[in-house]
C-alpha cells in the first residue's frame, strides 16, 4: 500500500465533498450555526414556561365560606391570590386557577383539607407545593399552640434533627447533566454528518458513473477504500469539533438566558477537557464511516443509500441515549459496548471522573471496532458484484 496514493485518493475525495452542498450542511452549517439557535430557542421557551407557571402558581381557588380558623390567613399571608368558588376543583378542570384548597372533614369526622390539583401542569404542581409547605406550617403552629396550652415543651416533637451533608463536589450534578448532553449531541451530529460523504463515496459514484474510473487508476482497492474512510472520517471528525466548539461557546456564553447561564456557573467546559472529548471520538469516528461506507456500497442511488443508512442513525441514538443517562456507572464490560462506551466516556471527563484506566479500556475497543470496520470494507469493495450490482 502506497501512502502518496492513498493521499491522492483522500484529496480527491475531499474536494468532491467540500464540493457538495448536503455534506456542507450538515458538516459545516448544523453545528455551527443551528445547535445554538436550538439551545437558544429552548433555553428561551423553559425560562418563559418557567416564569409562567411562577405566576400562575399564585391563584388557587378555595370555598366561599372558610372554615377552618387560620387557613385563610395562612394560604393569604403567604402570597396566594384566594379566587373563591362555589366549586373548586371545576375551577381546576377548566384551569381558571392553579390548584385549590377545601376544608372539609373526613369519614370519621377529623378536619381535613382537600387539595386539587392538575399534575398535567407545572404551575399547578408548583402550587400544591406551595400551598402543602403553607399546611404543614399550619399545622405545626396548632400543635406548639396545643402543646402550650397543657404547659408542654414543643422540644418534645423534635426529640433530635437530622442534618443532610452533600459530599459531591460543588457542581458535580451539573458536570454530569452537561456531560451526557453533549456526549449525546455530538454522537449524534457526528453519525449525521459522516452520512452523506459516505453515500456520496460510494452510492453516488456508480450514479454518476466515475467508480469505474477509479478502479481503472493505478490506486488498489486497498488504497482507494483507506482514502475514503479518511475522508469519511475527516467529515465525521470535523463535525464533532464544530459541535464541541459550538457547545462549549454556548454554555460559557449567556446565549441560553440568565437561569440556565447562572445554573452552569463554574462548570462550564474547559480546554482541556474539550480536547480530551474530541480524542475519545476520534476512533469512534473512524467506525462510523467505515461503516457507513460498507453499509451505502450495496446501493445502487443516492436515494438508496439514504434509505440504508438511516436505520442506522435510528439505532445509534438509542445508546447514546442511555449513555447519558445520570446514576448509570460504566463497568468493564459495558466500557466495550460501542457508542454507549464513548458517551459515558464523554460524561466522565465533563464529571471529573475520567482515568487513565477508565479512557484506555473503551478508547481501545473502539480502536478494535475501527480496525474490523476497515477491514469488513476492504473485504465487500473487492467483491465486483456489490460494486457493479445493478
Amino acid at each position: 500500500m502506497k501512502l502518496q496514493v492513498v493521499l491522492t485518493v483522500y484529496r480527491k475525495e475531499v474536494l468532491e465533498m467540500l464540493r457538495d452542498r448536503r455534506t456542507l450542511i450538515s458538516m459545516v452549517l448544523v453545528p455551527i450555526l443551528a445547535i445554538p439557535l436550538l439551545l437558544a430557542v429552548a433555553a428561551f421557551f423553559t425560562s418563559s414556561g418557567l416564569r409562567q407557571a411562577a405566576q400562575e402558581s399564585s391563584h388557587i381557588a378555595v370555598p366561599e365560606r372558610i372554615s377552618m380558623p387560620g387557613l385563610e390567613q395562612a394560604l393569604s399571608g403567604a402570597g396566594f391570590k384566594l379566587m373563591p368558588s362555589a366549586d373548586p376543583r371545576a375551577a381546576v378542570e377548566r384551569k381558571q386557577v392553579a390548584a385549590a384548597a377545601v376544608d372539609t372533614f373526613s369519614e370519621v369526622g377529623e378536619p381535613t383539607v382537600r387539595l386539587y390539583v392538575d399534575a398535567s401542569r407545572q404551575g399547578s404542581l408548583a402550587a400544591a407545593n406551595r400551598v402543602r409547605a403553607v399546611l404543614d406550617g399550619l399545622k405545626a403552629r396548632r400543635i406548639r399552640e396545643s402543646l402550650a396550652g397543657f404547659q408542654v415543651s414543643e422540644k418534645i416533637l423534635t426529640p433530635f434533627t437530622v442534618d443532610r451533608v452533600d459530599v459531591a463536589p460543588k457542581g458535580k450534578l451539573a458536570k454530569t447533566l452537561l456531560g451526557g448532553m453533549i456526549g449525546y449531541i455530538v454522537i449524534l451530529l457526528m453519525f449525521s454528518g459522516c452520512m452523506y460523504p459516505a453515500i456520496d463515496m460510494t452510492a453516488g459514484e456508480k450514479e454518476r458513473r466515475t467508480l469505474e474510473i477509479l478502479l481503472c487508476s493505478p490506486a488498489g482497492r486497498n488504497e482507494i477504500v483507506l482514502g475514503k474512510i479518511l475522508a469519511a472520517s475527516t467529515a465525521a471528525f470535523l463535525t464533532a469539533t464544530l459541535n464541541v466548539a459550538s457547545l462549549t461557546y454556548s454554555f460559557r456564553s449567556g446565549i441560553m438566558g440568565p437561569e440556565i447561564h447562572k445554573v452552569l456557573e463554574g462548570v462550564r467546559p474547559n480546554l482541556g477537557a474539550v480536547l480530551l472529548v474530541l480524542l475519545a471520538v476520534l476512533p469512534t469516528a473512524v467506525t462510523a464511516a467505515a461503516v457507513m461506507i460498507t453499509i451505502s456500497l450495496f446501493a445502487k442511488s443516492f436515494k438508496e443509500g439514504q434509505s440504508y443508512l438511516t436505520p442506522l442513525i435510528m439505532l445509534v441514538i438509542f445508546p447514546a441515549m442511555i449513555g447519558m443517562l445520570p446514576g448509570l456507572d460504566a463497568n468493564p464490560l459495558l466500557a466495550m459496548l460501542p457508542v454507549f462506551n464513548v458517551s459515558q466516556l464523554i460524561k466522565s471527563i465533563f464529571n471529573g471522573e475520567c482515568t487513565a484506566a477508565s479512557f484506555l479500556l473503551p478508547f481501545g475497543s473502539n480502536l478494535l471496532y475501527a480496525a474490523v470496520a476497515f477491514y469488513m470494507a476492504v473485504r465487500i469493495f473487492k467483491r465486483e458484484d456489490v460494486l457493479f450490482r445493478s
